[in-house]
């Protein structure tokens, strides 16, 4: 639900954002570009992405900036000092709150100014107000992006940064996808428990390429498909996604994948758009276990889902880019699911898939 009413101006600045995030890219790539389009999007006076690591030895470290000359390297030592004091890090680990936030809704800026973060860190660029978004965390290690202005971010540059937010971090889900397509495709013999394909297509739907493991697994999923066209369900989709953006009158929801499940195995597909073709990446992922073995377990379809890819090996992050949610919602899941089997380790209750699988 929108938080005001954008002008059209700002509205048209959003969809512009969207549309250049949801290129294809990895993910240093995509953090490259972050930072340059949310100066474009909000006027501020800086955005950065940085990351911090807590234990022993406290690090924290800006990754990259714009401008380069507000977070020069020396400046990594001091911001260790103070980052566990930061309002926004302490907000974020007693919350987990996926969004963008604004400081001085933490803190009244009045304190802030009094700090010695915003004395040492903040006021040598003549920061006052910053509105941050975590990409991940980890309890020993943090990341985020952010943005940065000499005065109160205003209420609508806010609510924009705000509105984006799920997109953000979809938009990383895609590229740790794209990443790993990349580094499947340049290691020879490599085995994957997911076979991985590519298409790209023309405006107006027409294939221009298709590598064999797209044929192959649209093949599986689709037997009736043709090889001069997408699968129409496939086709619609793309077709409704392209529509949602184009004729949005508000900020469009995320864009989840398209998946669909057949004989205990599902195909995922991605879509990545560039303004001349739109690119599908296309996943198969078998089951270690069917979730449907899992069903004497009290656990619902999600959970059984999730077990399934926990007892294959994947990690939170893994099981998230799979199933089109964030690893923070694994992580919920996940602390569902130990309870409701009484173990308190995730490789406990890969015991308990196995044996009521009977693998």
């Amino acid at each position: 639900m929108p938080m005001y009413s954008y002008t059209r101006t700002d509205f048209d600045r959003v969809l512009e954002f969207l549309r250049g995030l949801y290129e294809p890219r990895t993910p240093e790539g995509l953090r490259d570009h972050l930072i340059s389009a949310l100066r474009a999007l909000v006027p501020v006076t800086f955005a950065a992405n940085a990351s911090c690591v807590s234990g022993p030895a406290l690090q924290g470290r800006t990754q990259r900036s714009d401008p380069p000359e507000l977070a020069p390297p020396e400046l990594d030592a001091v911001i260790a000092r103070h980052v566990l004091n930061s309002p926004i890090i302490v907000h974020f680990q007693r919350t987990r709150r996926e969004q963008f936030t604004r400081w001085s809704d933490l803190m009244p800026t009045s304190q802030f100014v009094r700090s010695a973060l915003y004395n040492e860190v903040y006021r040598p660029g003549r920061v006052r107000d910053c509105c941050t978004l975590f990409l991940h965390g980890r309890p020993d290690h943090l990341e985020f992006v952010g943005v940065g202005l000499d005065k109160q971010i205003p209420d609508a540059h806010r609510d924009m940064l705000v509105s984006i937010s799920p997109h953000v971090h979809q938009a990383f889900r895609i590229a740790h996808t794209t990443s790993a397509l990349i580094e499947a495709a340049t290691m020879k013999g490599a085995t994957n428990c997911a076979e991985r394909g590519l298409m790209a297509i023309d405006l107006d739907g027409t294939i221009i390429m298709e590598t064999a493991g797209a044929t192959r697994a649209l093949g599986k999923f689709f037997p009736k498909r043709t090889t001069q066209g997408l699968p129409e369900p496939l086709a619609q989709w793309i077709s409704w996604s392209e529509q949602t953006v184009r004729e949005a009158t508000d900020v469009p929801a995320v864009r989840h994948p398209f998946v669909i499940e057949r004989d205990g195995d599902r195909l995922t597909v991605h879509l990545l758009s560039k303004p001349e073709q739109n690119l599908l990446m296309i996943e198969e992922q078998r089951w270690a276990i069917d979730p449907a073995a899992l069903s004497s377990l009290p656990l619902t379809r999600r959970e059984s889902e999730i077990l399934s890819y926990v007892a294959a090996g994947k990690t939170n992050p893994e099981i998230g880019i799979i199933l089109g949610i964030s690893w923070r919602t694994v992580e919920k899941h996940l602390e569902h699911i130990l309870e409701r089997l009484g173990v308190e380790t995730r490789t406990a209750a890969a015991a308990v898939a196995l044996k009521t699988a009977n693998l």
